[in-house]
């Protein structure tokens, strides 16, 4: 059966030195080697999402290569809240949902691996500590939009919920689907946020971000990924968020 390999990464847009964080972004994504990636904070302005995709395809020594589908947040953050999936597997169908609230979306993919097809979405919620309610309607609205597709296809929900892993939110992702980081370990990471590239949120730290997986997957490992700084400087990582992986059978 396929065997593919997700991941997640909040990639803080422009800010927090993204010029000195970009190379590692790109280091780190082609030792991963993932199939598919969910980025959030994705600056459309910028071009972000298409240039690390370019980069990342300059490495690769042959196809498939990685192609990149993004979303547009609906209102005033549409410059740098985008969101964005990459894989080098088909897409072969894509959509976009407006949560209809705080200018949250979330992306829906359906990709081909091998004869297999399956679901993969990319989503970013509401950010305060105290909007565990906002986060919990925007993930209900997110679950009944997937409910509507009657194909029952495998499928990953992969981004940062903002979600500490005490909240309703998280206990409502984990009623119909598994976290693959608790399914291997145990338990979510100590935290996945922040990291010293964030230098004025005072929020808690903690586990945030996540990768939920139907019961089509089976789950071989998963981890920490897009976690290690800059040799020489212990302050310098991909992003203020760590990313996510996991690896998973058909």
């Amino acid at each position: 059966m396929p065997e593919i390999t997700v991941a997640t990464l909040n990639l803080f847009n422009r800010m927090g030195e993204w010029e000195r964080r970009a190379p590692l972004v790109i280091d780190q994504l082609e030792a991963l080697a993932a199939d598919v990636v969910g980025f959030q904070e994705v600056d459309l302005m910028l071009d972000q999402g298409m240039w690390i995709a370019r980069q990342i395809n300059l490495r690769l020594p042959a196809r498939p290569h990685y192609r990149i589908k993004h979303g547009a947040s609906p209102g005033k953050r549409v410059s740098y809240h985008g969101i964005a999936t990459l894989a080098k597997l088909e897409f072969l169908e894509h959509e976009v949902l407006d949560l209809m609230t705080f200018e949250r979306i979330a992306q829906r993919s359906v990709i081909r691996a091998g004869e297999e097809r399956f679901v993969f979405v990319n989503t970013h919620l509401h950010h305060p500590p105290e909007a565990e309610e906002e986060r919990c309607r925007q993930a209900e609205y997110m679950l009944d939009w997937l409910d509507r597709d009657g194909r029952g296809l495998p499928t990953v929900i992969a981004g940062d919920f903002n979600s500490y892993p005490g909240e309703r939110t998280v206990a409502l992702m984990k009623s119909r689907y598994r976290s693959a980081h608790e399914a291997v370990h145990g338990r979510e990471p100590e935290k996945t946020w922040p990291t010293p590239v964030n230098t004025f949120d005072p929020a808690p730290p903690g586990a945030l971000d996540y990768i939920y997986v139907s019961d089509g997957f089976r789950i071989i490992d998963a981890g920490l990924a897009f976690d290690r700084p800059l040799e020489g400087d212990s302050n310098l990582y991909p992003s203020d968020h760590l990313g996510l992986y996991a690896r998973l059978e058909l």
